[in-house]
């Protein structure tokens, strides 16, 4: 009993020193660029029904983060041409930073995605916990504790942090499912499974996270329990021939279709239209939006005529599919319109802490070598590699978000290697493990409360940051609250500012006028003076987003030495020189 209050303690512990970390971070930043068509677009689905704001991602956790808003006395327009017209980033301006304290509305929705980290946090501890041990289960979950990249999404209302937990959450139940069938446990895991299709659409690489490595346990020779299904009987059946564990797979992936289609709508709050007016339900043009294979149209149309799905998750799942655009990206110095197929195992190594991804490759031979379960195995290290592989595959480039799902499985893998090397009998060993683990959070601290812009060792740490990658890895618009500040402190009371982000400068307290920013803005200004001061976001600096005319004078700035750099994002210079954009 004791050892048992001693593991609970230091697991509520680790989960503390997480809490703590996130909200002391996401009291010192500024409204990030994606939240403004997370949260505006959650209350007004909440409170009317409406999802005509944010068609490109599922609901759920907009409006679990926006849940907290209904206590609040909210304003907002519904005679505003944004709001009229389903403009979604100019309404989320207006309805935060125009109509609203924008601070009081994001901490309290940030906070709801803080318990979401939280409750992956534990679910780390339990399922490492489970298969590698109590000291593994707590190596991985002070790994999570003071993981910068799931500290930094951790703390903003947008969903790769949500989906981060319910893939992780699935994959996790559905194993349990395939080591002994129980409706207990299949509800659970087709509930979780709801979720993470409910959160993003690409919650739908779930079917070959859990699908490939539970198609590969029913191929195998492996007996599956089934228990609970007779009427009047607790007794499992095992069922050991393979055509039998087929059919068993099947039924199970029929009913977590079934429950995640119920998840599915009550995430719409069981209304199918996109917008709740009919004349602007019907300005959404779908014909651009209807995949190229006929067969995969004719799904999406069974799906709408049969009332399978929402017509709004329909849409926004054929947009998801449609959205292959380029989009600029930068890495390394260079951009692109394309991007690169290394581009998100560039970005883990980058920004995962060092010590992690040591663990985790260590994790490897153990796995071959000293197999606990093949079960375990396969439901550990497959959904990391296809998730990675899909995202790889995607030509848009603009963020390590994309493959922060990977995160939780290399977490479990380098807490198993941690735990396992803490128990071996070699002394040196033990106190590298020791080491490794200070090394992890020593670093992690270093970046705090900047955790969006974390860069580990080898990248060169959060000052070099910025010559490797910019956009969501680095550069969100987050640090208006520090770059106030230094204002304040030198006296400056204007700026001319070249700002990546949709956050309002005057909302926090900043009087700026703009250089060409991204989104644009109305009124920029085209030239700087001597004596001007001048702000410059990392993702701007770099050229990305900005107008062909105005590259010269950026790299104009990237050639001198700035007064300040907020938060390893905004770089204040004193102008020496006169330049007009052309």
């Amino acid at each position: 009993m004791k050892r048992r209050l001693l593991v609970a303690a230091a697991a509520c512990a680790c989960l503390a020193i997480y809490a703590s970390l996130a909200i002391s971070s996401l009291m010192r930043m500024s409204g990030t660029y994606d939240e403004v068509i997370h949260l505006p677009p959650g209350y007004m689905s909440l409170t009317l029904a409406d999802h005509r704001l944010n068609p490109d991602h599922p609901p759920f956790l907009r409006r679990l983060a926006a849940w907290p808003l209904l206590f609040m006395n909210v304003h907002y327009r519904l005679d505003d041409v944004a709001w009229r017209e389903h403009h979604p980033w100019e309404f989320g301006r207006r309805f935060l930073y125009r109509w609203n304290d924008a601070g009081a509305l994001l901490l309290r929705g940030r906070l709801v995605v803080v318990g979401l980290g939280c409750l992956l946090g534990l679910s780390i501890f339990l399922w490492t916990r489970r298969h590698f041990g109590t000291t593994s289960g707590l190596c991985g979950l002070w790994l999570f504790a003071f993981s910068p990249s799931l500290l930094a999404h951790g703390s903003l209302v947008t969903n790769d942090l949500a989906v981060s937990l319910f893939l992780f959450g699935s994959v996790a139940a559905w194993e349990r499912v395939f080591e002994r069938v129980t409706w207990s446990r299949l509800a659970l895991a087709a509930l979780v499974s709801g979720c993470a299709f409910a959160t993003k659409f690409s919650g739908a690489a779930l079917v070959g996270l859990a699908g490939v490595p539970a198609l590969r346990l029913a191929l195998s020779n492996a007996p599956l329990p089934v228990a609970g299904f007779r009427l009047g009987s607790s007794a499992a059946v095992i069922v050991k021939t393979r055509f039998a564990r087929i059919l068993v797979v099947i039924a199970l992936a029929v009913f977590a279709a079934i429950v995640s289609a119920a998840v599915i709508w009550a995430s719409y709050g069981f209304n199918s239209p996109t917008a709740a007016e009919p004349a602007v339900n019907a300005s959404f043009d779908r014909s651009l939006v209807v995949p190229e294979n006929r067969v995969v149209a004719g799904g999406f149309r069974v799906a709408e005529r049969l009332s399978l799905l929402p017509e709004a998750y329909l849409y926004g799942f054929q947009r998801f599919m449609a959205h292959t655009r380029t989009r600029p990206a930068f890495l390394m110095g260079r951009t692109s319109e394309t991007g690169w197929w290394y581009y998100f195992p560039l970005t883990l190594l980058f920004k995962t802490p060092l010590p992690l991804l040591t663990l985790a490759l260590a994790a490897v031979p153990l796995a071959l070598r000293r197999p606990r379960s093949a079960r375990a195995e396969w439901f550990l290290w497959w959904p990391p590699v296809i998730y990675l592989l899909i995202s790889m595959s995607r030509s848009i480039n603009i963020g390590h978000r994309h493959v922060l799902p990977v995160l939780p499985f290399l977490i479990v893998a380098a807490g198993r290697a941690c735990g396992w090397t803490l128990s071996c009998r070699n002394r040196r060993a033990r106190w590298v493990a020791v080491a490794l683990l200070a090394w992890h959070a020593a670093s992690t601290l270093r970046a705090h409360p900047h955790y969006l812009a974390y860069f580990n060792e080898l990248a060169g740490g959060p000052e070099k940051g910025h010559r490797l990658l910019v956009d969501s890895n680095l550069d969100w618009g987050q640090d208006l609250p520090g770059l106030r500040d230094f204002l304040r402190a030198r006296g400056i009371r204007r700026i001319k500012f070249s700002y990546f982000g949709t956050a309002e400068p005057d909302a926090y307290g900043i009087d700026a006028v703009f250089l060409p920013s991204y989104p644009r803005r109305p009124r920029e200004i085209r030239d700087v003076r001597p004596g001007d001061y001048v702000a410059i976001s990392a993702t701007t600096l770099q050229g990305l987003y900005v107008p062909p005319e105005a590259q010269p004078l950026m790299e104009r700035f990237r050639a001198r030495r700035p007064l300040a750099v907020i938060g390893h994002t905004i770089s204040v210079y004193r102008v020496n020189f006169s330049y007009s954009i052309p």
